[in-house]
């Protein structure tokens, strides 16, 4: 795996050390899986967790065994190993946005539980504070914005927009559609999110508007579609698939990149330096507009999102 190959190359593991760290890593993520049945979200997991193994390398001059060795000590303070981790993020040219940090520590934390040590959030409140949650103040697309986004796209990017504007749905479950979950007959035409491609790992229905039927259509016949809308069908593993879940999200961010670029005053930035422009701003507009022409329950519903009154 990335983690064990990364640690072997700049710490120089032998072959018993590698297999237990990778031994540890793979049950640790394995639980994690067990919660979020996305392979995305494991994704994240591994790098965070190699980030701190790099830390715990560089800071205490220690591979993975000695390490465990360490945590075994009845002086042991893992605590304090948060401590100086939570410091190790915050300094440095670019120091990390307090809401990567607090996350990061997190995940250190969960992750040295599961090692054997008990460490309760009273017992880090007692040592130190984790820095506050930011909360950055996005500015909402209109509908002037999305028009001329659509505009510059080609064929594959506008459909999308249209698609997610009118249905509320993720980038990644947009991306993971088929043919055969689009009910065309429907007035709206009704599509079928599976519960293996969503957040919440539960099926819903969403709508999409007559625009973006007719934009969907056309390109059903124009790129000859037959099962995935957008991803490839020749699939020989899991891992295949989501190899090539991940490289077609990359080029729908670099289509739509492109087309920020060549609209100068659509090519800005928010407050925490995130692109004002992205798909996800696309799920809230759509949010916005159900809310304001029905209620914030029915919108809820359609984005997969838990609410009062489904």
């Amino acid at each position: 795996m990335v983690l064990s190959r990364s640690l072997s190359n700049s710490v120089g593991l032998n072959s018993s050390v590698q297999a237990l760290l990778q031994s540890k890593l793979e049950t640790y993520l394995e639980r994690k899986y067990r919660i979020s049945r996305s392979h995305a979200t494991i994704d994240t997991y591994r790098k965070i967790v190699s980030r701190f193994l790099d830390f715990i390398q560089s800071q205490y001059k220690q591979d993975f065994e000695q390490f465990l060795d360490t945590l075994k000590q009845p002086d042991a303070d893992p605590v304090g190993i948060l401590d100086e981790y939570f410091t190790f993020l915050a300094r440095g040219d670019k120091p990390l946005a307090n809401n990567t940090i607090r996350f990061y520590v997190t995940v250190a934390k969960d992750f040295l539980n599961f090692l054997g040590c008990k460490i309760y959030i009273e017992d880090i409140k007692h040592r130190f504070r984790l820095p506050k949650a930011q909360h950055v103040y996005e500015e909402g697309l209109t509908k002037e914005t999305i028009n001329r986004i659509i505009r510059f796209a080609n064929p594959k990017l506008s459909t999308s927009i249209l698609m997610l504007c009118s249905s509320g749905m993720r980038i990644s479950e947009l991306l993971q559609l088929r043919i055969q979950d689009i009910a065309f007959e429907k007035n709206p035409t009704r599509i079928l999110v599976r519960a293996d491609t969503t957040k919440t790992r539960e099926t819903r229905i969403t709508c999409i508007s007559s625009e973006a039927t007719n934009a969907l259509q056309d390109y059903i016949k124009r790129y000859k579609i037959t099962n995935h809308l957008f991803l490839r069908d020749n699939h020989k593993s899991d891992e295949d698939y989501i190899k090539n879940l991940l490289v077609t999200r990359q080029s729908f961010e670099r289509m739509l990149q492109h087309v920020r670029s060549n609209i100068p005053e659509l090519n800005k930035k928010n407050e925490n330096g995130r692109n004002a422009i992205h798909f996800h701003a696309l799920r809230a507009w759509f949010k916005t507009q159900v809310t304001d022409a029905h209620q914030s329950d029915f919108a809820e519903a359609l984005m997969g999102h838990k609410s009062l009154k489904l």
